[in-house]
C-alpha cells in the first residue's frame, strides 16, 4: 500500500470517528427536537475547530510515523537515501492531482445531493406550513358561516 493510501485511510479514521463522536456529543447534550439554536452553532462552531485541529495533528504524528517505519526499515541505508525515499513518496505528480480532482468531484456530489435534500425538506415543511395556514382560515371560514347560520 502507497504511502499515500495509508495516507488518505489514516484522514478517513480520523473523519469518521469525529463524526461519529459529534453526533454522540450533540445527541447527548442536546436533544434532537431542541429549540435552542445558539446551542446547536456552538457545538458545531466548536466541533469545526475540533476537526480541523485533530486532522492536522492526526496527519503531523501519521507522517513522523511514517517517516520512522521507512527509516527502520531501510536501516542499512545512509541519512541521505532514506530521506529521498521519503520525500520522493511524499510527491505530488499529475496522477496524484487527477486521482485528487475525481476524489473532490465525488466529495462535491455527495454534498450537493445532501443540501438539495435538506432544502427539499425545508420546502416540503414550508408548503406543509402554508397549508396549514390555509386549511386553518378555510376551515375558520366554514366555521364561522355555520355558526352564523346555526347560531352561537
Amino acid at each position: 500500500m502507497t504511502f499515500k493510501s495509508k495516507r488518505t485511510i489514516v484522514s478517513m479514521i480520523t473523519g469518521l470517528a469525529l463524526f461519529v463522536g459529534y453526533y454522540l456529543y450533540v445527541l447527548k447534550k442536546l436533544a434532537p427536537g431542541s429549540e435552542d439554536l445558539i446551542a446547536w452553532a456552538i457545538a458545531t462552531l466548536i466541533f469545526i475547530g475540533v476537526s480541523v485541529v485533530a486532522q492536522i495533528v492526526i496527519l503531523i504524528l501519521f507522517h513522523i510515523a511514517m517517516s520512522i517505519g521507512m527509516a527502520v526499515i531501510d536501516q542499512e541505508r545512509d541519512g541521505e537515501k532514506i530521506e529521498r525515499l521519503i520525500s520522493s513518496s511524499t510527491l505530488e505528480d499529475e496522477m496524484d492531482k487527477m486521482i485528487s480532482l475525481k476524489a473532490d468531484r465525488v466529495n462535491l456530489i455527495c454534498a450537493s445531493i445532501g443540501f438539495m435534500a435538506a432544502l427539499g425538506l425545508v420546502a416540503l415543511a414550508l408548503q406543509i406550513l402554508f397549508a396549514a395556514f390555509a386549511a386553518g382560515s378555510v376551515i375558520s371560514g366554514g366555521v364561522s358561516v355555520y355558526l352564523y347560520e346555526k347560531g352561537v
